[in-house]
């Protein structure tokens, strides 16, 4: 697209998982906005590839998520009813464990349907003796590209820009109003969006969070069996594992828990990894019988966390127009059309309906 203009109601930088949302939210209100990403739309480069993010709606990360996912539950289906595939979700841990326990109190108190399972009911599981395993009717998986490619062409079709090849070099406010310096250029808006995910620190370097990037491994493993068709996540002593609907012949999954942690995602080494090969093998052989000890594929993502494990999401110290959002820490993509939306919200001026004071930026200091 060529250059037509270089002020806007509203410029996002980073058009990945969350920024790309961000920017069909602000086109869809009719705002003038550009998107700025140094890489394509549903690069590898990052946390939003690999064919498929779940999404739960009984958050046994803390049940203030689940407003925020109701919304974007709606927002998903406003998007296009075709991406959300709901499949249902299992969930396997000690009945005191934190996803068990996590579940179970989520849906107590936002009154969300969960079915107790016996393990007779799933034998395609191996659920251990000490264990017990749950049902989330409402629970699914996205198309995680198609869904960033998609946020993107409707914010196009609503008459947003978006460029991408470009770097940012920096921002600044400037009176009332936001100068964002790139390699071709400089832009300025009157509100601006952060989501820049493992690279939120150039981008905010003064606020100093204590954000840590870890290198996750994704696998995919050849399976016929027709059985697994939920997604499902297990609590385990040595470690917390997760994976999705067999499709085609493969089911994809990965370790939650662990990581590798890296200063520089772009230099970063994405070969298989021989440690957690060796425990993802296990994982199979332990508790998937239907899965054959055959992978097919294997790619990397970054999981850009904060010290908590929630997200962080606020406004810019001491600016009332400038919004960011990061520390999404491996469980964020699921949120990607709300996180969109609150961030508009607050980088014009609206505020957020949805309670997000615990996500707070200010809650490192």
């Amino acid at each position: 697209m060529s250059d037509t203009r270089n002020n806007y109601d509203l410029i996002v930088l980073g058009t990945g998982g969350i920024g790309s949302a961000a920017l069909f939210s602000a086109a869809s209100r009719g705002l003038t906005c550009l998107g700025i990403d140094r890489f394509p739309p549903a690069h590898d480069r990052g946390s939003s590839h690999g064919e498929s993010r779940l999404i739960r709606l009984s958050y046994f990360e803390h049940p203030d998520y689940v407003p925020l996912l109701r919304r974007s539950y709606e927002l998903w289906d406003e998007l296009d009813p075709t991406l959300l595939q709901k499949t249902g979700g299992v969930y396997v841990g000690p009945e005191n464990g934190e996803i068990i326990s996590g579940v179970l109190g989520s849906a107590a108190q936002h009154k969300l349907r969960i079915d107790k399972l016996q393990t007779s009911d799933i034998p395609q599981y191996t659920v251990p003796e000490d264990h017990i395993a749950i049902f989330e009717p409402d629970a699914g998986w996205l198309p995680v590209e198609r869904c960033v490619k998609t946020h993107i062409d409707q914010a196009r079709n609503a008459g947003a820009e978006h460029r991408y090849g470009l770097s940012i070099l920096g921002w600044k406010p400037q009176g009332d109003t936001v100068r964002v310096k790139t390699d071709a250029g400089n832009f300025s808006a009157a509100a601006l969006v952060i989501a820049a995910g493992p690279w939120s620190n150039t981008l905010l370097p003064q606020l100093d969070l204590p954000l840590r990037v870890d290198k996750k491994h994704l696998h995919w493993f050849r399976c016929h069996d027709e059985r697994y068709r939920h997604g499902f996540f297990y609590e385990l002593a040595h470690g917390a594992f997760y994976g999705f609907p067999a499709s085609n012949g493969r089911l994809k999954l990965a370790e939650h828990s662990g990581g590798e942690p890296v200063r520089d995602p772009l230099a970063a080494n994405r070969d298989p990894s021989p440690q957690d090969n060796e425990r993802i093998e296990a994982f199979v052989a332990d508790y998937l019988p239907g899965v054959e000890p055959v992978r097919l594929e294997h790619k990397s993502c970054f999981y850009t966390r904060s010290p908590d494990d929630d997200f962080i999401l606020d406004l810019y110290p001491e600016l009332h127009n400038v919004a960011y959002t990061t520390g999404l820490s491996g469980h964020g993509y699921k949120f990607a059309p709300v996180l969109g939306e609150v961030l508009v919200d607050l980088a014009t001026g609206k505020g957020s309906r949805l309670d997000i004071g615990f996500l707070s930026g200010t809650r490192f200091k």
